[in-house]
């Protein structure tokens, strides 16, 4: 009974953080299963092919945003009203850079994305700076329903293309909400001057953990080819679902390792997950995958090799808490930095001459790099703090 109200006690303390986990969880849980589900009626090419398009427009997209994420959730927190600026800034921004995706692509979809992106993105972050934490929920799982219907609607019609067109169609429902900002501020782009650094380092921080999860496609397919890329994906997409637990992890642990509450435990079995799973993973793929995927024979490899990755990941996210629980935001900037430079050096390298072997082996080996720099750089933390 002692722990039926402990429990109770705790989803009421923490269910403004459970709100937020939980939206993560669902809503990457929700597009882990949709890309499973179109590689279960797309070839290797059309699949690599769509990866390829929606790694550029998640570019795209955070390219638009110019650093505004942490800068409109933090101001708004204060009270400031700062919203109509920033939504007029970044609208701004992302109709140049939708207008210079469609010069370079000459694909509407494509176009439209950094647009709608921005929009759905502003309201989350306006959500988060009000507190809204239920509301943020909602409409996170909400527009990645939407996603998977427009898309699966759009297919039937424009093929590939609509399902880019469907990604896009879903943020736009949102944009009604946005005219409430407009509202409750004015736009005074003069607010902005005195913030400007901080607005630059969100703008680098953000735009290098968009493009650390996005190089690889863009890279692979004009070296290694659609087909190559298809498979890689399907294993990058197991990667993912594997990852889920661990992120949910580090969801709870974040707020902790700020005050200095360690849960070692919890850590510990974390890890062990990790293990456990990646071990499962690499078993029952080349009995499981020809039955689910006949089309992606060759991703049974990549799939038991990507799946070691989840170990290490685990570990540098339990890492990346306890440095974010510092204030150390630089280095955990610096670890994904290291793992990209690892994982586009070994795509160049390695995976030109062995192909989706050597860049999975390039995936692996990223995420490893990126666990040892934080490793190095959390005990030389620990060693100034103990002089």
């Amino acid at each position: 009974m002692k722990k039926i109200e402990k429990w109770v006690s705790f989803l009421q303390k923490e269910k403004n953080l459970l709100s937020i986990g939980a939206s993560n969880i669902i809503s990457n849980g929700i597009s882990s299963i949709f890309w499973l589900y179109l590689a279960s009626i797309l070839n290797s090419d059309g699949y690599g092919l769509l990866g390829f398009y929606l790694s550029i427009v998640g570019i795209t997209g955070a390219l638009s945003l110019i650093g505004s994420a942490n800068t409109l959730t933090v101001l708004v927190s204060k009270g400031e009203k700062i919203q109509a600026t920033v939504f007029s800034m970044i609208l701004l921004s992302s109709i140049v850079v939708g207008f210079v995706t469609y010069l370079i692509f000459q694909n509407t979809s494509m176009s439209l994305y950094p647009i709608g992106y921005v929009i759905f993105s502003s309201i989350l972050f306006e959500l988060l700076g009000k507190k809204l934490f239920v509301n943020f929920f909602m409409y996170s799982i909400s527009q990645r329903i939407l996603m998977v219907i427009f898309s699966l609607l759009f297919y039937q019609y424009l093929g590939i293309d609509g399902i880019i067109l469907g990604y896009t169609f879903s943020f736009f429902p949102f944009a009604i909400l946005m005219i409430k900002g407009y509202r409750e501020s004015k736009i005074d782009f003069s607010i902005l001057r005195n913030r400007s650094k901080i607005i630059l380092n969100n703008y680098v921080e953000h735009l290098l953990k968009i493009i650390s999860l996005n190089i690889d496609k863009i890279i692979i397919l004009p070296v290694l080819g659609s087909s190559i890329l298809g498979h890689y994906l399907l294993g990058f997409q197991i990667f993912i679902l594997l990852l889920i637990i661990p992120s949910a992890v580090f969801q709870y642990i974040l707020p902790y390792d700020a005050i200095k509450k360690k849960n070692q435990k919890l850590k510990k079995i974390t890890i062990l997950f990790s293990v456990v799973i990646a071990i499962i993973s690499i078993s029952i793929a080349p009995s499981l995958l020809p039955i689910i995927f006949p089309k992606f024979i060759d991703s049974i490899i990549i799939i038991q090799i990507m799946s070691i990755a989840i170990i290490p990941k685990t570990i540098s996210t339990i890492y990346t808490s306890e440095l974010l629980g510092n204030n150390k935001n630089k280095t955990v900037m610096l670890g994904t930095l290291t793992s990209t430079i690892i994982l586009v050096g070994g795509i160049l390298t390695i995976g030109i001459f062995w192909g989706y072997i050597g860049i999975s082996i390039a995936f692996v080996l990223s995420k490893i790099g990126e666990v040892i720099f934080l490793y190095i750089k959390k005990n030389n933390e620990v060693k100034l703090n103990r002089n």
